[in-house]
């Protein structure tokens, strides 16, 4: 693995993997209020989620899925 490809931030990355997954089963919005609620700074949210191609590999332990809840869960 390269040099920019190094991950040096594990909460980063993890929010940036989280935000993805959310991203995939609910909307851009969403994602983006996540990881930025997380602290993942705006030009790495603009290049996650503007440019697909541009993103890195998922680790192991970030590629293991955790279920989503809606925003306002409904009462049982």
């Amino acid at each position: 693995m390269n040099e920019r490809q190094r991950r040096s931030d594990a909460a980063t990355a993890n929010a940036v993997a989280r935000g993805l997954n959310i991203l995939d089963v609910r909307n851009v919005v969403l994602a983006r209020r996540y990881m930025r609620h997380k602290g993942v700074p705006d030009t790495v949210i603009a290049r996650v989620i503007g440019r697909p191609d541009a993103r890195r590999r998922e680790s192991s332990e970030q590629s293991v899925s955790e279920a989503i809840t809606p925003t306002h869960p409904e009462d049982p």
